[in-house]
C-alpha cells in the first residue's frame, strides 16, 4: 500500500523551509507527496529577475520546477491572495482543501503551526484553515459530493523553533516539540536543487550562507499536532509508530 503525505502551505517555496529534504526522502522510498499552495506569492521579492506584474507567473513556475526536482506527484495552487489570506473565505477555503485532502487521502498532513512559524499572518491563516479542513474531511456531513470522508492519521507541524534558529551545538532530541527528527542528509542535493529552484526569494541567503542553514541539510524536524504519538520522540519516521 502506497504511503501518502500532503504538506500545505500558504506560498511557494514553504515546503523547502522545512520540509524538502523529508519529501525527497519519502518520494524516493515510495510514497506519494502532494502540496497545497494556497496563493501565487505575488507580493514577495522578485530579485531583479522579473517584473512585479510578472512575479506570480514566475513563482508559480519556480514552485513546478521545486516539485519537479523533489517528485512531488500532487501539486495544487488555489486562488488566494498573498498577504490578504486571513480574509479568504472559509466556507470556500474548507471546500477546496477537503476536495484536497478526500481526493489524496494523505496518512500524513504537514503545515504551519498556529504561530505560523514566524508569525507571518498568512502562515497563521493557512494553520487554522488546515486543521479546520482536516476535521471536516472526515465528516461526512461536510460537501458529501466531494467523496467519501477521509481521517488523517497525523498531522504535524514545524517545530516551536525554525530549526536553523536553534543555536549551535543545540541538543534538538532533547528540545520539547521535536517529535520527528529525519535525517535528510542523503537528499540534501535535491533539497539544495530545490531551493535555488526558488530563485526570485533568494533563500541561498538562509541555507547557503548561514552555518546554521546548512545544517538543516542533515536533518528536518517536526512536531505533532494531532494523531498517534511515537513510542519514542523524536521518532525518524513519520509514518513510524
Amino acid at each position: 500500500m502506497t504511503r501518502r503525505l500532503l504538506f500545505i502551505g500558504a506560498h511557494p517555496d514553504d515546503e523547502t523551509f522545512f520540509a524538502a529534504g523529508t519529501i525527497a526522502r519519502y518520494v524516493e522510498q515510495g510514497a506519494r507527496v502532494s502540496v497545497v499552495c494556497a496563493t501565487l506569492g505575488e507580493q514577495g521579492k522578485t530579485a531583479g529577475l522579473c517584473t512585479r506584474e510578472e512575479l506570480p507567473r514566475v513563482r508559480e513556475a519556480e514552485m513546478r520546477e521545486a516539485m519537479e526536482i523533489l517528485g512531488v506527484e500532487g501539486l495544487y495552487f488555489l486562488p488566494f491572495e498573498d498577504r490578504k489570506l486571513a480574509e479568504a473565505p472559509l466556507e470556500e477555503m474548507r471546500r477546496q482543501l477537503v476536495e484536497v485532502i478526500r481526493r489524496e487521502r494523505p496518512e500524513i498532513v504537514i503545515g504551519f503551526d498556529p504561530n505560523g512559524a514566524n508569525q507571518h499572518a498568512d502562515h497563521i491563516a493557512i494553520s487554522r484553515f488546515s486543521i479546520d479542513a482536516v476535521a471536516a474531511a472526515e465528516d461526512g456531513r461536510w460537501f458529501p459530493e466531494l467523496g467519501a470522508a477521509h481521517r488523517i492519521e497525523r498531522l504535524l507541524w514545524n517545530p516551536p523553533t525554525i530549526i536553523f534558529r536553534y543555536p549551535a551545538g543545540t541538543d534538538l532530541p532533547k528540545e520539547p516539540g521535536i517529535d520527528f527528527l529525519i535525517d535528510t542528509s542523503r537528499w540534501s542535493e535535491k533539497k539544495a536543487a530545490a531551493i535555488r529552484a526558488h530563485g526570485t526569494q533568494r533563500l541561498g541567503r538562509f541555507f547557503f550562507d548561514d552555518e546554521k542553514g546548512r545544517a538543516t541539510f542533515a536533518s528536518e524536524a517536526f512536531r505533532l499536532a494531532w494523531g498517534a504519538r511515537p513510542r519514542n520522540v523524536p521518532a525518524d519516521d513519520l509514518f513510524g509508530n
